[in-house]
């Protein structure tokens, strides 16, 4: 259960000519991954990199001009077309030659199109420009007397006090007029020419020429727009037979063989020689062989459709080793766990729960989170049960417990409690533990109850990372280097129990046995991992006592809730009147603004948790993750 899938070494040796076909065998099959080889400049065998099987430079090319297309058109749904084939690739690579073509004909019409719009939306913002200063420029043309500019500048406007004399000067916006005497042209063409002065030309755009280009643009856009969705599901096809034509450059190969090398699970070693010898026609060669200790085979998680969405916590941080223990049944247990201790509210377990499971149909590419969230909240009602928390109520008032209790029938056990000096009576929601009140005492002091559980917790789960630990290094490094490495922690311990419970009077036992066993655990930690073994002893502890987060943040998200309830919302409801709408609001907003902080803090914490303080005890990660070559949707489920 804990352990990933067995994989095997799969190479296979075989004549270039039987390539194409051990390819197509190996994609329709989507179990082989791939190791790319990496050519070793010791190496005496004259193996060299792979190259592309033909056409590949050509599909490119495709690939290229379908993209183009594609990216100029909005995005449409892929249309269900026939599997690739040679026959059909030769009459696709036809019709995405003169789909291009109309393609780069449309361009070219837009780009014409375009300028003949930007200069008649020009001639016309001058025109306009012109009419409202009321300027007329053929008596000017005609003088011999004036000179004028007419045109746009690109830098902040002339200031009139450094214009010569007498100049007439209209501007709006970058356009601007300027008439000044024949004498002054040269510092009017200095001045301007610093404010990027451009002098308009007028140009006379044919109308109907420019309504036939913008009727061309339009048809021609419409007929191609139709072949957008065929388009779509082209790209993804070609896309796949491009990586078949390139996966030769993940293999070696000699002028006439070729040697790929990869991983296959152990389950299916038959089927894949079946397909590959079928393929070849029974004329290649392929060895079998068991991961030997230097190897580094792909993961292959085998997780059941309920426990996968906790892969995630490991995609997070990292992958297991081959063989080495998968924690992710284990965090199918410990995780909504802890959240739901933190959590322990019933009303936000409810809500928490709504809310992602309508997250999980909006937002299906969080879905592996979400359900890890949902089935968390869910725990998170099991502890509000045990705690007798809703929304921060751990007790009705008399009025309304009265109310229940008489005209439904659900009559809660009272309860007498001191608010601000004075005692009433309550009704007490059902509770196994209170998490505010209830305490258990500790060589002497009252330490609250669930900060005292966290501690426990904390303690059994950084044992079983010990003995998790245990087993890796068993299977990695022998017997003697588990026992010195992992147990050895154990046995510590197990020395510092008898050393307390000797000192509490709890069994019949001298505290020497104790340190003795202590003694013995350190001597073994230290031979095991040398002095940085023994630098790491102080935090077994603190790591322990980090497990009572698990009730001080739970502990924190009360507070807040009785805040806003007792403080707040009813004070203000109690008023009357506006008062009552009023409060209502505070306590939504207080309540929302906690169950943010009830998603935020015990996910941190809780992931913080196991991978802190429970996987720094056996987990080293480092895997890779199984991808074998297969359709790509194949592959994400694999």
């Amino acid at each position: 259960m804990l352990q990933t899938e067995a994989m095997l070494k799969c190479k296979i040796i075989g004549s270039k000519r039987h390539l194409p076909a051990i390819i197509n065998a190996l994609y329709d099959l989507g179990l082989y991954h791939i190791t790319p080889y990496v050519k070793d400049l010791k190496d005496q065998h004259n193996l060299e990199l792979g190259e592309p099987l033909a056409n590949a430079e050509s599909l490119a090319k495709l690939l290229v001009q379908i993209r183009k297309v594609l990216a100029a058109f909005p995005p449409a749904k892929g249309k269900p077309l026939p599997e690739m084939n040679k026959g059909r690739l030769a009459a696709v690579s036809r019709g995405v030659r003169k789909l291009y073509a109309d393609f780069e004909r449309l361009q070219s019409l837009e780009a014409e199109v375009a300028e003949k719009e930007i200069v008649q939306q020009e001639s016309q913002r001058m025109q306009a420009f012109l009419w409202k200063y009321d300027i007329e420029l053929k008596p000017l043309q005609r003088s011999t007397a004036l000179i004028f500019f007419l045109g746009r500048i690109s830098k902040p406007e002339p200031k009139a006090a450094i214009m010569p004399p007498s100049t007439l000067v209209r501007q709006e916006g970058n356009l601007i007029f300027v008439v000044g005497g024949i004498s002054d042209r040269a510092s009017l063409e200095q001045i301007l020419s610093v404010q990027g002065f451009q002098p308009f030309v007028a140009k006379v755009v044919n109308e109907k020429e420019l309504a036939k280009g913008q009727q061309q643009v339009q048809k021609l856009r419409q007929a191609i727009s139709k072949d957008i969705a065929v388009l779509t599901t082209l790209e993804q096809q070609l896309q796949e037979e491009r990586r078949k034509l390139e996966l030769p450059l993940s293999f070696a190969e000699t002028s006439s063989t070729f040697i790929a090398q990869g991983w296959i699970p152990a389950k299916d070693a038959e089927k894949i020689v079946a397909a590959v010898q079928s393929a070849a026609h029974n004329k290649v060669h392929l060895e079998l062989l068991e991961a030997e200790h230097h190897d580094t085979p792909p993961v292959k998680f085998n997780h059941k459709r309920l426990l996968s969405p906790f892969e995630f916590f490991l995609h997070l941080y990292d992958l297991p080793r081959y063989k080495e223990i998968d924690p992710t049944s284990l965090l199918f247990i410990t995780f909504p766990l802890f959240f739901g201790f933190m959590v322990g509210d019933v009303g936000y377990g409810i809500v928490l729960a709504g809310l992602f499971f309508w997250l999980r149909q909006k937002v299906p590419a969080a879905r592996q989170i979400l359900n890890v969230l949902l089935f968390a909240s869910i725990v998170s009602i099991f502890f509000g049960l045990l705690f007798g928390e809703y929304f921060g109520f751990e007790h009705l008032g008399y009025n309304a417990g009265r109310f229940f209790c008489q005209d439904w029938g659900i009559c809660l056990p009272q309860h007498t409690i001191t608010e601000q000096g004075a005692e009433q009576v309550v009704w007490q929601f059902p509770h196994l533990v209170n998490r505010v009140a209830d305490k258990i005492n500790v060589f002497g002091y009252d330490i609250l109850s669930v900060l005292v559980i966290g501690a426990l917790v904390g303690f059994f789960h950084m044992n079983l990372g010990l003995w998790f630990g245990f087993i890796n290094e068993y299977a990695s490094h022998g017997w003697k280097q588990a026992l010195l490495s992992k147990l050895s922690w154990i046995i510590m311990e197990l020395g510092i129990i008898l050393i307390v419970v000797s000192k509490m009077g709890i069994l019949p036992v001298t505290a020497w046995g104790g340190v003795f066993i202590a003694a013995l655990g350190i001597v073994m930690l230290i031979k095991g991992e040398g002095v940085q073994g023994a630098i790491e002893i102080p935090s077994l502890f603190s790591n322990m006592l980090s497990y009572m987060r698990l009730g001080a943040v739970g502990l924190a998200g009360v507070g807040l809730a009785m805040v806003v309830n007792e403080r707040l919302g009813l004070p203000m409801i109690e008023r009357g009147g506006v008062w009552i709408v009023l409060g209502i609001l505070v306590m939504l907003l207080g309540h929302a603004i906690n169950l943010l902080l009830s998603v935020i803090g015990p996910f941190l914490h809780g992931a913080r948790l196991h991978y802190v303080e429970f996987f720094s005890k056996f987990f080293r990660g480092g895997g890779v993750l199984y991808s074998p070559f297969a359709k790509k949707e194949k592959q994400t489920e694999a």
